[in-house]
């Protein structure tokens, strides 16, 4: 998984590195070139800092309280981790460490999706292992078309199975494709990703040329984080065939503000010491750190139900080795998991801004403030429409 997703100008933007953009695609920071100026000061960093400081401050926290509650009645979105097998094994992940692995039961999601169904929202498919590997995901699918309250399907995927099988799928019934890609060059991207670069790549050109294609698109995102640095990345003939297409993307080079830390699984020093990452940016400032050392209360309890391959819901999308469960779907409703005791005490733990009373939350560099809900749901907690992705 990747915290990262769309282009679209947010405030969770302002925070990381500037991405570069395809001039084929629309974007607010390059249309700005005071914010753009700005950004790029010596002093923005610790500007932004402050910034932040303040904005999470228990001062600001009358604005986001009533999106909140509404949030707390009932979740936006399903992130579904269909399965937590994958076939990558990225340096920068700790999925191969996993020893609990699976793929969710049919009837499990069934009675998941019939649920959600009642009521409707987003469905994410993929956070902690590869989607498409799971030989029910046609399936699953299309039984999702039994719920119009289902609104935006979207799936997260490293796209080696991206293929023929499961392409005209993803296009008829219009679900939005994150692709995690990474490393534009053969060698770098085989050597921290273990897998077939030429089969990655033909699956993309492939998919984009289908949906291209296709009488209605689907949105596409592609995030590309490498070794490299991001001008090398741009000359890349993969990097062109992508530009060419109408689709977002992020792109940066590596460096300790990019890579996660999975809340405290993933030894992101050892990775830079190994990869001989430069370190000339860490500084107090950067949003990384930010996060580890803010109290303000995490998005993630309200901003989507995750939901692990056996059907537990877990406290959010950091917890890959599921640490911290707060029900079962296989036998509690969503609303009894959503509204039950286990959440509202890590809420009302939160909003107390007693976020390292929890343990896995203690060293968790993902931490966002729930200000950044408003960047997902209007006022009512419906889904911002114009907002591709909710992933990120």
């Amino acid at each position: 998984m990747n915290e990262t997703s769309t282009l679209e100008k947010t405030e969770k933007q302002a925070e990381l590195p500037e991405p570069v953009i395809p001039p084929n695609i629309p974007d607010p920071i390059r249309e700005n070139p005071v914010k753009k100026w700005i950004k790029k000061i010596p002093f923005f960093p610790a500007m932004d800092y402050f910034r932040r400081r303040v904005y999470d401050s228990p001062l600001f926290d009358g604005a986001v309280r009533p999106l909140a509650r509404t949030l707390e009645e009932w979740p936006g979105a399903l992130l579904i981790d269909i399965t937590n097998r994958c076939n990558a094994k990225c340096v920068w992940c700790p999925n191969p460490d996993l020893t609990n692995v699976g793929a969710m039961d049919m009837e499990v999601y069934r009675k998941i999706i019939d649920d959600f169904g009642t009521r409707g929202g987003v469905v994410t498919f993929g956070t902690f292992g590869e989607p498409l590997m799971d030989k029910h995901m046609q399936e699953r699918i299309e039984y999702l078309k039994r719920y119009p309250g289902i609104h935006k399907v979207e799936v997260l995927t490293n796209g080696f199975f991206l293929n023929e099988k499961i392409v005209p799928t993803l296009l008829k019934h219009g679900v939005g494709v994150d692709i995690s890609l990474d490393e534009l060059d053969k060698e770098t991207f085989e050597d921290v990703k273990k897998m077939s670069f030429d089969v990655v790549r033909d699956n993309i050109v492939y998919f984009l040329e289908e949906n291209k294609k296709s009488a209605k698109p689907v949105p596409v995102n592609i995030r590309i984080k490498t070794l490299k640095t991001v001008e090398e990345t741009m000359q890349q003939e993969l990097f062109k065939i992508i530009a060419s297409h109408d689709c977002s993307v992020v792109l940066n080079s590596i460096d300790d503000n990019i890579i996660s830390n999975w809340a405290g699984k993933l030894d992101k020093d050892a990775f830079i010491k190994d990869y001989e990452i430069s370190t000339v940016n860490k500084t107090r400032y950067t949003h990384k750190r930010f996060n580890q050392a803010n109290v303000a209360p995490c998005t993630q309890l309200w901003k989507w139900m995750v939901v692990y391959w056996d059907g537990s819901v877990v406290l959010c999308c950091a917890d890959m080795f599921s640490q911290t469960v707060v029900g079962d779907l296989k036998t509690h409703s969503i609303t009894e998991v959503w509204n039950g005791p286990k959440m509202k005490s890590y809420r009302n733990q939160m909003v107390g801004r007693k976020r390292f009373d929890v343990p896995i939350c203690q060293d968790c560099d993902i931490h966002l403030s729930w200000h950044n809900l408003k960047e997902y749901y209007d006022s009512n907690g419906n889904f911002l429409p114009d907002r591709k992705f909710i992933m990120g």
